[in-house]
């Protein structure tokens, strides 16, 4: 697939599969994409204004497994901007990606590390702190590294709107709460106590796929934890599913500070602080990556906190292709330029 034309149909062929994990696409938008970050989309096939991009190939991504949705999105991009790609998937396998990605021939996939993936032109990297470290040692010095580390989102509710509690279900649930963008702590203005029992029912009447045994035994741990507590005199309240993890709400009077829950349907509902910031929020804030804004027009209000995305109630699983994920653009980083004159 030598020219832009040419990826475009073969992207626009597989949109059945695609866009679950991508986003809605047609022609135009993904050239209205490439125009926003490159200037024209023509740049990529000629010379425009003395001017044309190359992309940084072959570029290695290294995806994790708790969604599908990274490698999808990943070599989305590259397929687009016509890069070959190595693409290491956990151990486990991803078998959606692997189901689609087999008959790509610019890709290669693989569960181990070749020695000849080390010297990749750009390695985009998605997983925790130990993982960025490893391969930023692994990786030869010349390769450009585009890091996705831990990331967590959050929600801002300021009115009850209708319908609320039914889209921050699907926030908090959808892919079993094991992405970036799935809520794992709302900041709710109003009364809390008979908010967090309309979102128990929302909870409950959302489909959920059974968690892992590492993932309930966390869940239990942090309820028996909060149990001891309320036992001792915390203000604190539980809301939690019966003879199951399937969900659980932490209704959290005594800390306001954003950090990640054990997963599982597992959410901390906090009164809202008199400000949003991260001396309120704490350090965990440099690491948010969606905020839920309800209604949406309260979105100035977290400027001190400054999300790299905002958007409303059931809508956190849905960036869309136009995303910047962690605030950078994701295909002005995978071009080379090139100027004549």
């Amino acid at each position: 697939m030598k020219t832009l034309a040419q990826r475009i149909t073969f992207l626009l062929s597989h949109r059945e599969t695609l866009e679950q994990w991508v986003g809605t696409y047609d022609e135009a938008s993904l050239r209205k994409w490439l125009d926003a970050e490159l200037g024209d989309s023509r740049r990529l096939d000629e010379w425009i204004d003395g001017s044309k991009t190359v992309p940084r190939s072959p570029i290695l991504h290294i995806v994790s497994g708790n969604t599908p949705h990274a490698a999808f999105q990943s070599v989305f991009r590259t397929i687009l901007l016509g890069a070959d790609s190595w693409v290491k998937i956990p151990s486990a396998g991803l078998p959606d990606f692997e189901t689609w990605a087999s008959a790509i021939p610019s890709l290669q996939i693989r569960r181990d590390l070749p020695d000849d993936w080390k010297s990749p032109e750009t390695a985009v990297i998605y997983g925790g702190a130990d993982t960025l470290t490893f391969f930023r040692d692994w990786l030869t010095p010349g390769t450009r590294i585009i890091e996705h580390g831990p990331k967590l989102s959050a929600a801002f509710i300021f009115e009850n709107t209708a319908g609320l509690a039914t889209r921050l279900a699907s926030d908090i649930m959808r892919y079993n709460q094991r992405g970036c963008l799935s809520v794992q702590a709302i900041y709710y203005s109003g009364d809390i106590e008979s908010f967090a029992q309309d979102l128990a029912a929302a909870l409950a009447a959302h489909p959920n796929e059974p968690p892992t045994l590492s993932e309930a035994g966390a869940v239990r741990n942090e309820r028996e934890t909060l149990r001891f507590r309320i036992a001792n005199g915390s203000t604190d309240s539980l809301f939690e599913s019966e003879n199951s993890t399937a969900w659980t709400i932490h209704i959290d009077r005594t800390d306001a500070s954003l950090r990640p829950g054990p997963g599982s349907g597992f959410v901390r509902l906090i009164p809202m602080p008199q400000e949003i910031s991260p001396e309120a929020l704490g350090a965990e804030t440099a690491f948010l990556s969606t905020a839920v804004v309800e209604p949406v027009s309260h979105a100035d209000s977290l400027e001190k906190i400054s999300p790299p995305r905002i958007c409303a109630a059931g809508q956190a699983q849905e960036p869309g292709i136009f995303w910047h994920p962690d605030g950078e653009m994701p295909l002005a980083a995978l071009v080379r330029w090139r100027d004549l004159g």
